[in-house]
């Protein structure tokens, strides 16, 4: 088939959920179809990744919107329009005339976009298409909304209505739309939502046992500028880390990922506590870990840091909101835990027991492999592309 890829953000590098998300379903997808990218980009050194894409693509088409005029468009409509913020923030005249000229030059089979901010370009294209929401923003939202504080809360407050109604309609315009979870799906509660769990690079996010440090070591990584994450390690430090501190004294604890805030490099500032931030490998850096944690209290989807780390044959600890749809098991390495007395005490024991640890590592491992490949989740987006564009003329590649 001929697909085209319209996304909000450059997919390379993949440091971000949705980025990580398109940039695997172009390299997936490739190998059986003909793409075309159509992406936004902020800042000129994005473009860098354009010959790491290049592989994957028929063509790469890119569309500047700096960051000030995303502001600007804020603030100048959000009085007089109903969109939600974060939609308005994406909106771009040079993107519409892009993709109506890439549209017109290409007879594609399924346009395929991501996330919720991209919605309003793709409502009048005539071919069949594809929306990959990857999680429910209104979980998303709501579930921030609980913990912010005035007068952030006042501004969560307002996004949160503007997306309920937004993606509640959003079933009238799109016959096929991609979350990762199933609570993600009964949230936008539309008949036209599959659900299709993230998939791991299990040759890049694999064990190095050479590589883990004689001194007990937990990791928690991820985007350090992504609200939820930021809320997650502040719980961990504050609430879980001096408990294990009693019982394992000499641990550290590595916050790694890229455009830490203010809050989390302050954590840095506390013993035994090191901030990263960007890494050039998280697989290298997840293998010089023991533990691996993911405290979520808020957020929504899947979380990559748990099944990369699983892969890792790391063993994680995480909270009910951070487990979500991933159907792991204690058994299966990954352990669930959500006050901070039990979850510092299965940290503990997993820093202590060095057998446990193992075991739960490989199983951790065997149950990514079973379940979460990148190839059994293009074939899942395959059977979607075929029912869409039954009707419709198809070329495959």
């Amino acid at each position: 088939m001929k697909i085209l890829f319209v996304t909000p953000r450059f997919p390379f590098p993949p440091l971000k959920g949705d980025q990580a998300v398109a940039y695997c379903r172009l390299k997936t997808l490739s190998q059986r179809h003909e793409i075309t990218l159509l992406s936004l980009y902020e800042t000129e050194a994005e473009l860098a990744g354009v010959a790491e894409l290049a592989p994957f693509c028929k063509n790469i088409h890119t569309v500047r919107l700096p960051k000030w005029r995303s502001i600007w468009q804020v603030a100048s409509r959000v009085l007089f329009s109903k969109l939600p913020l974060q939609v308005l923030y994406y909106q771009s005249s040079t993107l519409i005339n892009e993709l109506n000229r890439v549209m017109n030059n290409g007879s594609f089979d399924v346009v395929h976009g991501f996330m919720l901010r991209l919605a309003p370009y793709l409502f009048r294209v005539e071919r069949p298409v594809v929306l990959e929401l990857i999680d429910s923003m209104q979980l998303n939202i709501s579930r921030r909304l609980e913990r912010e504080r005035f007068p952030m809360s006042l501004i969560i407050a307002e996004e949160f209505s503007r997306i309920r109604a937004f993606e509640s309609e959003l079933g009238q315009h799109f016959k096929e739309m991609i979350v990762v979870s199933s609570r993600d799906r009964d949230v936008i509660a539309s008949g036209h939502v599959s659900v299709i769990p993230l998939g791991v690079d299990a040759t890049v996010f694999s064990p190095r046992y050479d590589t883990r440090p004689r001194f007990p070591t937990i990791l928690f990584s991820g985007n350090m500028s992504y609200g939820p994450n930021v809320e997650a390690v502040s719980w961990f430090a504050n609430e879980c880390l001096h408990l294990i501190r009693r019982f394992v004294p000499d641990l550290e604890f590595v916050i790694a990922g890229g455009n830490p805030t203010e809050t989390v490099r302050a954590l840095g500032c506390r013993a035994g506590v090191r901030v990263t931030g960007y890494v050039d490998s998280m697989s290298e850096t997840m293998n010089r870990a023991h533990v691996a944690v993911a405290p979520m209290v808020s957020g929504s989807g899947m979380q990559f840091k748990i099944l990369e780390a699983m892969a890792c044959a790391i063993p994680v600890v995480t909270t009910e909101i951070g487990k979500g749809d991933i159907k792991a098991t204690k058994d299966d390495g990954l352990f669930v835990s959500n006050d901070p007395t039990s979850f510092a005490l299965s940290v503990i024991e997993l820093l202590r027991n060095a057998e446990l640890r193992s075991r739960a590592g490989h199983a951790g491992r065997a149950f990514v492999l079973r379940a979460h490949s990148w190839a059994g989740a293009a074939e899942q987006v395959e059977a979607i592309y075929r029912k869409i564009a039954a009707p419709f003329s198809v070329s495959e590649k």
